[in-house]
C-alpha cells in the first residue's frame, strides 16, 4: 500500500486537533505529504455542529487573514520531515473537498464528523463517504478528542483494537484487504465482523442438512468464510465475529461489546438511520474504502458539472 498524499480539512474547532494528530501519524508512518484545507464559507444548518456552536463563524465566517493565521499555527505544529501544504477556499464544502481529492490525487481523506444526520438531511461527512474516490478516515466528535487517543498505539501502549465489518461481497472484501494493509504498517488488533440476516440464515443452515440447531451451523459456516479472508501472515492474530439480525443493529451491538478505537465498513452511514434508536457508532475513528462512482453518461455529466463548479470556487 502506498499513501503519498493525505488531505485533512479543518474548521479550527477542537475536533481539528484530533484530525491533525491522526493525519500526522499516517503521514509519519507512510512518508506522505499532508495537505490542510479550510473552507471560509459558513456551514449550512445541520452540516457542522461545531460551527453552530461558534456563532461568529456560523454568521459570517472568519476572515481570510484570520484563517491564514490559524492555518500557519496548525502547520507549525506538524513535525519536521513531513511535507505540508495549505489550501483555503470558499464554497460548497463537500463539492470542494471532492474536487481537491481529485486534483491532489489524494490517497486518504481524514475528516472530522460532528455526528450523523437525520434521514432528511445528509451531513458533509455522509456525502463524502458516499462519493469520495479515495478512502475516508473519520473521527467522531467527542469520541476521539481525548489527548490520549492515538492511531499508532492505544493509551496503554497496546495495539489499537479495530473492527472490520464485511458482508462478504466483493466491495467489502476490498475493505478487508485495505484493513490488513493498514495493519501491516500500524499496530492494529483486527476483528472481522459479519451480520447475517435471520431470513437468510435458515435456508443456508438447513439446505441438505438435518441439524437440530441450524442457526448455530450457519454461524459456523460464516465464521469459516471470514477466516478464509485472513492472509497467511495474520493467521492466529485475527478474531472473527458473527451476529444474526439487521445489519446496522448487529454492527452497533458488536461495536458496543468490543469497544474498538477504530472500525471500518463498506455501506454508507445512511444505513444507520434505518431504525428508531440512536445509531451513532461508538468507535472513536472509522474508515471507509473508496466510493465506486457510476459510469453512465448521466453520471459522467454530473461529475463534470461538479468539477467545473468546484474549480470556480477555488
Amino acid at each position: 500500500m502506498k499513501i503519498q498524499t493525505v488531505l485533512c480539512p479543518v474548521d479550527f474547532s477542537s475536533l481539528s486537533d484530533t484530525e491533525l494528530r491522526l493525519a500526522t501519524e499516517v503521514c509519519e508512518t507512510f512518508g506522505a505529504r499532508l495537505v490542510l484545507h479550510h473552507n471560509l464559507a459558513a456551514a449550512a444548518p445541520g452540516m457542522s455542529k461545531a460551527w453552530e456552536w461558534e456563532g461568529a463563524h456560523l454568521a459570517e465566517g472568519i476572515s481570510e487573514i484570520e484563517a491564514e493565521k490559524r492555518m500557519a499555527e496548525l502547520l507549525a505544529r506538524i513535525p519536521q520531515g513531513i511535507a505540508t501544504e495549505a489550501r483555503i477556499s470558499r464554497g460548497p464544502v463537500a463539492l470542494l473537498l471532492l474536487y481537491l481529492v481529485e486534483e491532489l490525487n489524494a490517497d486518504l481523506l481524514v475528516l472530522g464528523s460532528h455526528g450523523w444526520s437525520s434521514e432528511e438531511h445528509a451531513s458533509v461527512a455522509e456525502r463524502l463517504l458516499e462519493r469520495c474516490p479515495c478512502p475516508v478516515m473519520t473521527v467522531q466528535e467527542g469520541k476521539g478528542e481525548g489527548s490520549t487517543f492515538r492511531l499508532r498505539q492505544s493509551n496503554l501502549g497496546q495495539p489499537v483494537r479495530a473492527v472490520v465489518a464485511t458482508d462478504l461481497s466483493e466491495p467489502s472484501r476490498h475493505a478487508v484487504t485495505y484493513a490488513f494493509e493498514l495493519a501491516r504498517q500500524l499496530p492494529l488488533e483486527l476483528h472481522l465482523l459479519n451480520v447475517a440476516a435471520a431470513r437468510s440464515v435458515a435456508p443456508m443452515a438447513t439446505m441438505g442438512y438435518a441439524r437440530p440447531e441450524p442457526t448455530e451451523y450457519a454461524v459456523d459456516l460464516v465464521e469459516t468464510q471470514l477466516k478464509e479472508l485472513v492472509p497467511a501472515d495474520f493467521e492466529g492474530k485475527v478474531q472473527v465475529h458473527v451476529e444474526i439480525g439487521r445489519a446496522a443493529e448487529g454492527i452497533l451491538r458488536s461495536l458496543q461489546s468490543l469497544d474498538p478505537e477504530f472500525w471500518s465498513w463498506v455501506s454508507t452511514p445512511r444505513a444507520f438511520c434505518a431504525t428508531s434508536s440512536p445509531m451513532t457508532p461508538p468507535a472513536r475513528c472509522c474508515t471507509a474504502p473508496a466510493a465506486r462512482c457510476g459510469s453512465s453518461r448521466r453520471a459522467r455529466r454530473r461529475e463534470d458539472r461538479r468539477r467545473a463548479c468546484a474549480r470556480r470556487a477555488l
